[in-house]
């Protein structure tokens, strides 16, 4: 039972990371994120609005 015990493990721990991978890339939005990382001075400055029509 250890062998097919450490079999569901190991494909338990792939799903998690494929699924978990998948998430990052399709829903983060990276440019943002890096935008973070950067010095005030090369930030760019991003400006959320609403247009009224």
């Amino acid at each position: 039972m250890t062998g097919q015990t450490g079999r569901i493990a190991w494909a338990v721990t792939a799903w998690l990371v494929v699924v978990s991978g998948l998430h990052m890339w399709l829903n983060l939005d990276w440019s943002s994120l890096r935008n973070e990382w950067k010095t005030e001075e090369t930030r760019k400055l991003n400006v959320a609005y609403i247009p009224v029509t």
